[in-house]
């Protein structure tokens, strides 16, 4: 957890001095600090240093369970940057204080301007304290008595497609009982006037609509009423390409295809096959059938990039359903405005206990106590019903003792709550 907090601080702190650095023109904060201060140099001394650390961080946070030195550089490492970030909340203080005086100068103001209490002396102050914070942090970066192995991070990673799979271990699973049902009678249901209906699950990352998914799509009732049942995940907040969405289906028809020799040799070869032919090819696998499609993660909003994909679906027999995973309301409305959604919420506070007790714990209950579990009722309080972060922090947990659970209730989750960030926006980069 202070690999997460740590590395949200720094890449905010990478982004003001981005915007510092790079910006002709930019605030006049910006001007103060870059112009003024004559600071440029020290300032892209300071981003080459905070990048270093960064890229440090997923290392630092995995040894500094069984390494105090680590846990000491870290705490050290934080303090310094909370300075930095600091720093640039009085510039910006500042700059908003000379705006709202700078409209109305009196003699009086124009003569302390140009006094030796001007703007000159703050700037210079700036300028020094950038010098000492960067020089704090390089001793931080080299003063270490243990080895790191340094992991890109931030914009240098490029983001890569997400991709998902069907198969699910549904004793695994803890609290979905009821959204299971739901989904399924929303399947079942044959009232739909059209031909080929949409059902969506909505909710923000890591609450599960994967799983969810899974676990419908694996039902024996789902099972018995749809065939093919297909799964593809699109998996990708920048681009939405059809095809890459058709070529996914069709894989996943190898699967459900393996009766039909025909069929399997016609679905040989995907990546090679053209536009042409792989529209023809999943209209053969869909026109007539009643299929279950699921189409997980899916990010676009452009109604008609949905449309022309829509047209090559809609050969399905009456009672079809199309399964959408999303994080935004406005892709079901770009999707179909007459989807039926499932807002998918996040687990009762005794179903997120019990999800962190299964991870955490060896046996699920093993080491249980009363104050390991107040304890623990705390953690997962902070984890809003969020099973993707309380599965993160029981697998920190996992055999620890419980001055290590005081830990990450009492300083990492307390940082994330200070820093008015989200649970899951500090888990981010994990």
């Amino acid at each position: 957890m202070a690999e997460a907090v740590l590395s949200g601080l720094a890449t905010s702190i990478l982004n003001s001095l981005a915007a510092e650095i790079t910006k002709p023109g930019g605030s006049l904060a910006s001007q103060k600090i870059r112009l003024l201060c004559g600071a440029k140099d020290e300032l892209q001394s300071l981003e080459s240093t905070v990048q270093s650390i960064q890229a440090l961080l997923l290392d630092a946070e995995k040894q500094q369970w069984h390494n105090d030195q680590v846990k000491l550089w870290l705490k050290r490492l934080k303090d310094v940057l909370y300075d930095v970030q600091d720093l640039f909340d009085d510039v910006a203080t500042e700059d908003l204080r000379r705006k709202v005086t700078s409209g109305n100068k009196t003699w009086k103001e124009v003569r302390f301007f140009f006094s030796k209490s001007n703007q000159l002396a703050h700037r210079l102050k700036v300028a020094n304290k950038i010098e000492e914070l960067r020089k704090k942090l390089d001793g931080i970066k080299n003063d270490r008595q243990f080895e790191l192995d340094p992991h890109l991070s931030g914009p240098t990673v490029a983001i890569e497609r997400r991709t998902t799979h069907s198969f699910v271990r549904e004793e695994e699973i803890i609290g979905r009982e009821e959204d299971k049902k739901e989904i399924i009678a929303h399947l079942l249901d044959s009232s739909s006037r059209e031909r080929v209906s949409v059902v969506s699950i909505v909710g923000i990352g890591g609450l599960g609509k994967t799983t969810l998914a899974r676990l419908v799509y694996n039902d024996d009732k789902v099972k018995d009423c749809f065939k093919p049942k297909l799964w593809a995940c699109h998996g990708d907040p920048e681009n939405f390409d059809e095809y890459v969405i058709i070529k996914e289906i069709l894989k996943s028809a190898q699967h459900e295809c393996r009766g039909d020799p025909e069929m399997m040799r016609d679905l040989q070869d995907i990546e090679n096959k053209s536009k042409e032919q792989l529209q023809q090819l999943l209209r053969k696998v869909l026109d007539g059938k009643k299929y279950l499609l699921v189409l997980d993660d899916l990010w676009n909003e452009d109604r008609q990039a949905w449309l022309d994909l829509q047209s090559l679906l809609m050969g399905g027999s009456w009672g079809s359903k199309i399964l959408v995973t999303t994080r935004n309301r406005s892709v079901v409305d770009a999707t179909d405005a007459k989807s039926v959604v499932h807002d998918l919420r996040g687990l009762s506070e005794d179903k997120s206990w019990d999800l962190l007790k299964k991870i955490a714990l060896v046996d699920g209950a093993e080491q249980l106590n009363s104050r390991l579990e107040m304890i623990g009722r705390d953690i997962v309080r902070k984890c809003a019903g969020v099973p993707l972060a309380i599965r993160t922090i029981g697998s920190l947990l996992y055999n620890k003792k419980e001055n290590e659970w005081l830990q990450v209730r009492d300083h990492e989750l307390s940082e994330i709550d200070k820093s008015g960030r989200g649970i899951m926006e500090a888990l981010k980069r994990r």
